[in-house]
């Protein structure tokens, strides 16, 4: 039996993606998730510990990180020609993540959106939280009781937000030296920290927390799908990022240069954007998220009012439109670098 093994973000190892796909191509599967784009990146660009048949990673370590260093496929757009066919018109921009520096396809987009923090509404109300923004963080010791999901590079640009920094110019040593100062102040305070968005999620449902930073849809959708309409994803109204105050994301579906099979990996990104497994990709035991090829109506007729309420559907544009694009910023690997070794320093008791 040939091998595939899937490298992602939770949610395509689901039985509904994953099992369908190997009862169909008779395969051994294997998966591995990650919650760190730039370890993964690191692991695919030195191909001794990871292998994977298809890597799922956020938009922009494809083209700065990865297919720079040949480690991912050029795409044959004769294969994928269809795959931005019911892309929703208001993710164009996020959804040309899909190519490299000269064109060439390098990765087929689907799921995305905002992606900044989360509330517990019988805690914090909405109007305050975006009105706030993450200067609900900015003195971590008199902040709401707040949990962090400890994804490294949206730690990045959340604590500088939190900080009045723009994440995406260069900073002055003197900026640096406050922001290692903040995301010292984030986890000293911090009253839960993990990687484990589910662990998170069962305080902020139970109210131990009031809100949990450097998180969304993508990590607490699914408890408002199981009835915690309490649960909110939060956009914040303005920010220091010319006047934008959140940040966005799309993840691409990659195919590594080392994939055991060329053919299974695109077979694989082509049942993914089946109108059947995309619902599956946005809805699953998992989580849910919403995907960009919601535009095509087979795909969206056959998602239900209340799990559309569940996506926050009726902001959704909207609350793209207050982000900016996750990218990497001048100073990003010096900065990510200080997180780390925040994160390290803050595995106590609280750790989960």
């Amino acid at each position: 039996m040939q091998k595939f093994s899937l490298y992602c973000w939770e949610g395509y190892e689901s039985p509904e993606i994953l099992g369908r796909f190997s009862e169909a191509h008779q395969l051994a599967v294997t998966v591995e998730n990650l919650t760190s784009d730039s370890e993964a990146a690191s692991r695919v660009i030195d191909g001794h510990t990871v292998q994977p048949s298809v890597l799922n990673i956020n938009n922009p370590f494809p083209r700065r990180r990865l297919f720079p260093a040949k480690r991912i496929r050029a795409l044959d757009r004769q294969t994928l020609g269809e795959w931005n066919a019911g892309i929703l018109p208001w993710t164009a921009s996020l959804c040309d993540w899909a190519y490299g520096d000269s064109g060439e396809l390098i990765g087929i987009p689907q799921r995305f959106g905002p992606f900044n923090f989360v509330i517990n509404t019988k805690r914090i109300s909405r109007d305050l939280a975006e009105n706030e923004g993450f200067y609900l963080l900015g003195d971590p010791a008199s902040a709401p009781s707040y949990g962090v999901l400890v994804f490294p590079e949206f730690n990045v640009f959340h604590i500088a937000l939190s900080s009045g920094l723009n994440p995406f110019r260069s900073l002055s040593r003197k900026e640096k030296d406050r922001f290692e100062h903040q995301a010292q102040q984030w986890f000293n305070y911090a009253r839960y920290i993990s990687d484990d968005n589910h662990k998170l999620n069962k305080r902020l449902a139970d109210q131990s927390i009031d809100m949990i930073a450097s998180a969304g849809m993508f990590s607490s959708g699914y408890l408002r799908r199981e009835g915690f309409n309490e649960i909110y994803c939060v956009t914040p109204a303005t920010g220091p990022m010319k006047g934008k105050g959140g940040i966005g994301f799309v993840e691409l579906n990659t195919v590594p240069v080392d994939t055991p099979s060329y053919s299974h990996s695109i077979d694989f990104l082509d049942m993914i954007l089946t109108p059947d497994i995309a619902r599956h990709v946005i809805s699953n035991p998992i989580n849910c998220n919403p995907i960009v090829q919601m535009g095509d109506s087979r795909i969206y007729n056959a998602l239900s009012v209340e799990l559309l309420d569940t996506l926050q559907w009726d902001t959704l544009e909207e609350d793209l439109a207050r982000c900016v694009e996750y990218d990497l910023p001048p100073d990003f690997d010096q900065l990510l670098a200080i997180v780390k070794s925040v994160v390290e320093s803050s595995r106590d008791e609280r750790w989960l």
